[in-house]
């Protein structure tokens, strides 16, 4: 309540210095120029604050689409140990990363488990054949038929 008195006691105020002004040196009339500044006023704020809730309103759009792609970037959906329901947590590797269930509202904790390997490079050689021939074996079909029919020639 108090900010609407103080406007408009500012709009009359710039409203009457400059009717003033306007009457005393070219002789207009007053209650026309103090309605004119009035409006011009008026409709000047009204550009002013749209055209300012426009930009804040922009500048708050860029930064939610910001922090989400940030919050997918470093999230992960992990499940519930209660309740199975999958929620998007954001991972922060030097926090607590315990999170509650928007199904169930239990608490959970993640453990993040990081794993080092020694980075290698292919070498330039023809790749070994793995089979399950054994070929010292390959012979065994032919030796039975022969142990057979040294068997047959033997009754």
């Amino acid at each position: 309540m108090l900010n609407i008195v103080k406007s408009i006691s500012i709009l009359c105020l710039v409203s009457g210095l400059i009717s003033c002004i306007f009457y005393v040196f070219f002789n207009i009339s007053p209650i026309g120029i103090f309605l004119l500044c009035s409006i011009i006023q008026l409709t000047s704020s009204w550009y002013i604050n749209t055209y300012i809730n426009y930009k804040n309103n922009k500048l708050i759009m860029s930064q939610q689409s910001e922090l989400i792609s940030r919050i997918e970037s470093e999230a992960t959906i992990a499940p519930c140990t209660y309740c199975d329901h999958e929620n998007m947590i954001p991972i922060t590797p030097n926090e607590n990363n315990d999170f509650e269930c928007i199904s169930c509202g239990e608490m959970n904790g993640v453990y993040v488990n990081i794993t080092i390997a020694q980075k290698t490079v292919p070498i330039d050689a023809e790749p070994y054949e793995v089979t399950s021939f054994n070929s010292s074996k390959s012979n065994i079909p032919d030796v039975i038929k022969a142990d057979n029919s040294n068997n047959d020639d033997e009754e």
